[in-house]
């Protein structure tokens, strides 16, 4: 063999030792990330947890899988949860017992604004994380665990918190439909420390109070409904 081949097979020989001690690497890279996503991840009913360095060079180039579900469980956050948040309590606070018709009117219009607004919010991130999450180039052992994850963090709460906004709309609507009768019926009914009053010295008292009742009943229906939606949603959480 002379001088020229026998550098070359080298060459070859270590080109190749390398690439195999990259697969091994990338393979143990697989293996780290995938027994992280079923016993941190997937098991969390939640939350998110954020990696830290030392996790980040433990999983390669799989980190950038996980900042897809990070990234946007903290645009939600931001964005939908403590908006909505803020917007439930302002009007909680704006609908106190003392507050006048034209008062909780305003606060549940102020609402219903707010509600649309973090909808299309909703939309855009979950569309964002969609397009990022189906550009990621996968290997088969990893693609199962991963959806799981995905699942679990993105796709369940996405779809509970989309499914309960027509349920809200209607109830927030069904409440403005009771405060404009409660005003067409000025001076027969009123609302006093927070409670609904007919005048039962009034023609026709029963039937507005019984008008009164169908409608509260149906308000409770909705709200009912609303809070199945939502037990399902933990539900569905738990069970994966």
């Amino acid at each position: 063999m002379n001088k020229r081949f026998s550098s070359i097979a080298v060459l070859w020989m270590l080109c190749f030792a390398m690439l195999l001690v990259g697969c091994s690497r990338e393979q143990q890279q697989q293996r780290d990330f995938i027994n992280f996503l079923k016993k941190e991840v997937i098991p969390r009913n939640s939350g998110i947890l954020v990696l830290t360095k030392a996790m980040r060079k433990k999983f390669g180039i799989y980190t950038s899988h996980y900042d897809v579900i990070v990234a946007y469980n903290k645009a939600v956050l931001e964005k939908v949860s403590k908006p909505l948040e803020k917007a439930q309590r302002e009007y909680q606070e704006a609908v106190k017992p003392e507050a006048s018709v034209g008062e909780r009117k305003k606060a549940i219009l102020i609402f219903q604004e707010t509600l649309t607004k973090i909808e299309a919010t909703l939309g855009s991130e979950l569309a964002k994380a969609d397009s990022e999450l189906a550009a990621l180039v996968q290997p088969d052992i990893l693609k199962d665990v991963y959806n799981q994850a995905v699942e679990k963090h993105i796709r369940i709460p996405a779809e509970a918190f989309k499914s309960m906004i027509p349920e809200i709309r209607e109830m927030m609507g069904k409440n403005i439909a009771l405060l404009d009768y409660i005003s067409a019926s000025k001076g027969k009914v009123e609302i006093k420390d927070g409670l609904i009053q007919v005048d039962r010295n009034k023609d026709k008292d029963q039937a507005a109070l019984n008008h009164i009742n169908e409608m509260k009943a149906e308000i409770l229906r909705i709200t009912q409904a609303i809070q199945a939606q939502h037990g399902e949603f933990t539900r569905q959480l738990i069970a994966k």
